[in-house]
């Protein structure tokens, strides 16, 4: 009897594997197809997440840019010329690579001079001209002050 029960336990053995067998392999096919898909849908998620990025700093970009060019709006009780707007806190001067650039042409100065004038570097000058970069809170200070003088007291300033 033993060695009947052990052949028909192996023969229903071997029945039951080539039964699975069949199923497995099915969805072993079914779940390597998802693998792909998955992988396929993280790259598709990685590009358009580069996409969003791109374009936010894009807008971020476009945004900035918009605000300087747009003039400020003043209160018609304040004026940029008085101290009391000086004093204020905020920006109430809005600083334009144009007026900079405008004024120094006036001054008949390069932009090593205005850097004296100014007591900065000329690479600061030069991209504060080109509009690359904005003056800093503290050097706006001093930006209105050498865009509201004239040329002989601009001369007298500059250190020989």
């Amino acid at each position: 009897m033993t060695a009947f029960s052990e052949s028909f336990r192996s023969e229903v053995a071997r029945i039951a594997r080539k039964e699975n067998k069949g199923e497995m392999s099915s969805l072993r096919k079914t779940a390597t197809n998802q693998r792909a898909e998955i992988a396929t849908l993280k790259r598709d998620l990685k590009d358009l997440a580069g996409q969003v990025r791109s374009l936010a700093k894009a807008l971020q970009k476009s945004l900035t840019a918009a605000e300087r060019q747009q003039p400020r709006r003043q209160s018609p009780d304040s004026s940029a010329g008085t101290p009391a707007a000086a004093n204020r806190r905020g920006r109430a001067f809005v600083f334009s690579h144009e007026a900079l650039v405008a004024k120094r042409q006036a001054f008949h100065m390069t932009q090593k001079e205005m850097a004296q004038l100014l007591g900065v570097s000329s690479l600061s000058v030069y991209k504060w001209e080109t509009g690359r970069v904005t003056p800093r809170e503290a050097q706006l200070v001093r930006v209105r002050e050498v865009l509201q003088m004239g040329v002989r007291e601009a001369r007298r300033q500059i250190p020989e």
